[in-house]
This record gives structure tokens, C-alpha cells and sequence, in this order.
């Protein structure tokens, strides 16, 4: 090992302690071995995200991070990736070619070449086939809501529904090192929402558990735009049975549409079944679900739910809404 290497070595000692071959145990007083480990994590995080979205550059990490921007990930400090920074300046070797692993590496690989690929669509652009352009203004826009790129893929119409149905089932894009952050399935939902396509529903409803809360929301105010076919088949998913995985998010999805009596109607029907109190979470959408009942005798009804032994864990929920239809 050169005189350089040495250097370097002792250099990340002082941020990452001692290498894993080391049989010595260097103590760090202002962090606990757990804190210490989860500092690891975060600075791979960092070098993965630098390298996938910035050109593998800390400058152009910093400046997007303090200009403010869609990709800006809360679980990575600026403070920290300037300490990076001055590490790498003060070592003269990149952080990333030392500390990132194979699986580590590969993921951010896969990813610039998926940022690559998308801006070769510009130079392919077909006159006669201008969704995979419209689909890449999509996913590379910085902005939050994507507003303009969204209205130019609904006002195609029915026509665009295969290429967003093919985003919205590309797991990749739903890793936040991939051109998108994270969120161009989001921002397909939201565009098969607007365009109301029900070839969309199924796909749809499958995505409601691949994605993080925001994704979600955006996958059920989608099936909420497409509107009753949506509502129809989500309620025939909640009635199925033996009870799975599904009626939970369908119950999940019918809540985008209260109050609505259609859905109050049937999650109350589903709460009286006994099956439904084995499954709380489950029990717990339903109760949020009926807020839309109106007729005084199915109101009656949900109220002496409280008297039931296998939903006392429901109690103060189901007389919350009672007490709101009262105020009102």
C-alpha cells in the first residue's frame, strides 16, 4: 500500500472509523455503535444519490440542494454531504469507488442508464409516435406537480393509457436514484386519473401497495377521478371472499370517495359481517368509509357496532362519526 492509499485510509477513518478488517475498536464519543452504523447508511445513501442524480459531482449536489428542487431528499443532511465533500477534497480520491459495494454500485449504473436512455428518446423523436418523448418530459420534469407535462400526455388521450400503464408497473421508477426520484408512477396515476380511462382500474388498484404514501394517494385519487367504475369494482373487491390482502385495499381506495352513500352503504354491510373484526386494520377504513350514511336507521345501526365485543378497539371511532352527525 503506497504512501497515498495510507492517507486515504486514515482520512475515512475519522468519519467512518476503522476498516472492517481491523480487529481494533476505535471509540466515537459523540455517537452510540448503533447511531454510528446508521451514519454509514446515510453517507452511502448520500454517494448513491450524488452519483445517480448529479454527475457524481458534490458541488452540483450542493448547489441543487440549496436552489431547492423536486429530487431534494430530507433524509440526507446538506451539512453532511459538505462534510463529504471536504473528505474527498482533503483525500483526493472519490468516496464512492472505496466505499460503494457491488449491489451498491450496480444500482446507481442501472439507473444512469436509464437517464441516458430517456434523453436518447429526444433524439429519436417520431413525429408519428410522440409518447415516449411525452412519457420522458414526465418523468425528468422538476417540477412537483408536473403540471404542463401532465396536461400534454392527458390531452392525447385514451391513446397514452398503454405507455402510463407501463410506468406505472416499471418498479424501477419507483426508486428514488432513478430519473424521477421516485415519483414519475405518481405522476402516471395522476395522469390516468384525469384521462378516466376504466382500462386503467386494475392496474391501478394493483400499484395501491407498491409504492410509498404519497404514490398512494396519488393511485387512489385516480381510481376516485375515474369515478363509478372505479367505485363499482372497488366495492365487489371489499365484498369478496374468503378475505385477503385486497379487501383491505379496497377499502383503503373507497375512502378517497366519502362521503358517498354508496360506499357508506356497503362498508356498513361489511362491518356487521363478524369475519371483518378478525381483520382491524381492515374494520378501521370501514368506519371511515360509512361517514357518508344518511338514512336515520342504517345511522342506528352503526352506532350499536359499539356494542360489540370484537370491535371495542373501533368504539371511540365509531362515536366520533355518530357525535358529527349529531353536530350536524
Amino acid at each position: 500500500m503506497n504512501e497515498e492509499q495510507k492517507a486515504f485510509e486514515e482520512a475515512l477513518k475519522q468519519v467512518f472509523g476503522p476498516s472492517a478488517h481491523e480487529e481494533d475498536v476505535m471509540e466515537r464519543a459523540d455517537l452510540s455503535e448503533e447511531e454510528f452504523a446508521l451514519s454509514d447508511a446515510e453517507d452511502l445513501e448520500i454517494l448513491m444519490h450524488r452519483d445517480a442524480h448529479f454527475g457524481g459531482s458534490f458541488e452540483v449536489m450542493l448547489e441543487y440542494y440549496q436552489r431547492g428542487g423536486k429530487g431534494i431528499s430530507e433524509d440526507l443532511l446538506p451539512e453532511r454531504i459538505e462534510e463529504l465533500q471536504q473528505l474527498q477534497l482533503s483525500s483526493g480520491q472519490d468516496l464512492a469507488s472505496y466505499l460503494l459495494g457491488g449491489a451498491e454500485a450496480e444500482r446507481v449504473a442501472r439507473a444512469r442508464h436509464a437517464y441516458r436512455s430517456l434523453r436518447e428518446l429526444y433524439d429519436l423523436e417520431s413525429p408519428s409516435n410522440p409518447y415516449p418523448k411525452l412519457l420522458a418530459d414526465l418523468i425528468l420534469s422538476e417540477e412537483e406537480e408536473a403540471e404542463e407535462e401532465v396536461q400534454a400526455i392527458v390531452s392525447q388521450g385514451q391513446v397514452a393509457v398503454p405507455y402510463l400503464l407501463q410506468l406505472l408497473a416499471a418498479q424501477d421508477f419507483y426508486d428514488p436514484l432513478y430519473p424521477g426520484y421516485g415519483q414519475a408512477p405518481a405522476l402516471a396515476a395522476k395522469c390516468l386519473g384525469l384521462i378516466g380511462d376504466p382500462k386503467a382500474i386494475t392496474p391501478l388498484f394493483e400499484g395501491i401497495d407498491s409504492s410509498d404514501f404519497f404514490g398512494e394517494e396519488a393511485i387512489c385519487e385516480a381510481l376516485h377521478q375515474i369515478g363509478q367504475p372505479a367505485k363499482n369494482f372497488l366495492i365487489r373487491v371489499l365484498e369478496l371472499r374468503p378475505m385477503t390482502r385486497d379487501n383491505e385495499r379496497a377499502a383503503r381506495a373507497l375512502t378517497h370517495f366519502v362521503p358517498d352513500d354508496e360506499v357508506a352503504k356497503a362498508c356498513l354491510h361489511q362491518l356487521e359481517d363478524p369475519e371483518v373484526a378478525k381483520h382491524e386494520n381492515l374494520a378501521g377504513y370501514l368506519v371511515l368509509g360509512c361517514e357518508g350514511l344518511a338514512d336515520p336507521e342504517e345511522r342506528q345501526r352503526f352506532a350499536a357496532l359499539t356494542n360489540r365485543v370484537d370491535l371495542q378497539n373501533l368504539r371511540l371511532d365509531i362515536n366520533a362519526l355518530a357525535k358529527q352527525w349529531q353536530k350536524r
